[in-house]
C-alpha cells in the first residue's frame, strides 16, 4: 500500500485502467502487492494488439490482479459482472483510475477501434463512486481525438461532481454481448471465480442486454424480498400459537 502521512497508516488501493491499451507498467509497479487491487481493462486480441501483455491468466498469486481483454465487450458488462462484483468485496480505501480514452468513438483500429460513448464513461465512473466512500481520483491518460477526449471527460467530471448525468441511449441499453464477447467474459469469470467468489453468480445470462440484466436483478431482489417477508410471517404465526397453547 501506500504509506499516507505516517508509515503506520496503510491504505487499500484499487487502480483501474481506463485506456485501451494494457496497463503493464503499473501492474508491473504493483504485481506483488496484495494490499493493492489492479483491474485493466484494454483490448487484447488473444495478444495481437500493443502491447501484447495483459491476457486473463495474468493473475498473481495473492489473486488481486484482473484482466479484461477485450476482444468484443460491451464495457458495461465487464463492469456489472466482474469488474464492480470484484471491487466491492475487496472494499477499498481509495480507487486510482489510469483515465485513457483510445475507447471512445473517433478513434480508428490502431488507435482504439471501438465506440464506447462518452456517456458510458461516465456512467462507468459513477459506479466506481460506490466504492470506497466516492473517494475515487481520475487521472488523464490516453486518448488520440481531440473531441473524444474532451466529451468522455467532460462526462467522467461530471460524475464526479454528482452533476445528473445524460441517460444511456435506449439502443446500448438493449445491445446484448456478441459471440465475441461472451467468450471473453466465460473466460475472465473462469479464471477470477478462483480467486473471487462473487463473481460465481454471473457464469450464467452473461448474453443478456444492461437491460434484461436489470430487469433480472429486480426480479431476485422482489423475490428475496417476498421470502424474508413470508419467513418473518411463519415465525410471528409459531409464536402466536406457542402463545396461544402455554398454561396460563
Amino acid at each position: 500500500g501506500f504509506n499516507i502521512g505516517r508509515p503506520s497508516l496503510k491504505i487499500k488501493n484499487k487502480r483501474t485502467e481506463d485506456d485501451i491499451h494494457h496497463g503493464n507498467g503499473t501492474q508491473q509497479a504493483f504485481y506483488s502487492d496484495p494490499s493493492v487491487l489492479y483491474i485493466s481493462l484494454h483490448r487484447y486480441d488473444n495478444g495481437n494488439f500493443f502491447p501484447g501483455s495483459g491476457a486473463p491468466e495474468e493473475v498473481q498469486g495473492n489473486r488481486c490482479s484482473v484482466q479484461c481483454g477485450w476482444r468484443s465487450v460491451l464495457g458495461s458488462s465487464l463492469c456489472r459482472t466482474v469488474v464492480m462484483p470484484i471491487a466491492h468485496e475487496f472494499s477499498p480505501d481509495v480507487v486510482l483510475v489510469s483515465a485513457g480514452f483510445d475507447a471512445v468513438e473517433g478513434h480508428l483500429s490502431p488507435l482504439g477501434g471501438y465506440s464506447v460513448t462518452a456517456r458510458c464513461f461516465g456512467h462507468l465512473t459513477r459506479q466506481l463512486m460506490t466504492l470506497a466512500g466516492g473517494r475515487v481520483v481520475l487521472a488523464l491518460e490516453g486518448g488520440h481525438d481531440l473531441t473524444a477526449i474532451c466529451d468522455a471527460s467532460e462526462a467522467c467530471v461530471s460524475a464526479l461532481l454528482s452533476v445528473e448525468l445524460q441517460p444511456l441511449d435506449e439502443a446500448v441499453l438493449q445491445q446484448k454481448p456478441n459471440i465475441n464477447a461472451v467468450t471473453t467474459l466465460e473466460k475472465v469469470i473462469e479464471i477470477q471465480s478462483k480467486h473471487w467468489s462473487c463473481v460465481q453468480r454471473f457464469a450464467t445470462g452473461l448474453g443478456r442486454s444492461l437491460r434484461e440484466a436489470q430487469a433480472g436483478e429486480t426480479e431476485e431482489a422482489e423475490t428475496v424480498s417476498a421470502m424474508a417477508l413470508l419467513s418473518v410471517g411463519a415465525e410471528q404465526a409459531q409464536a402466536a400459537a406457542a402463545r396461544e397453547h402455554s398454561p396460563r
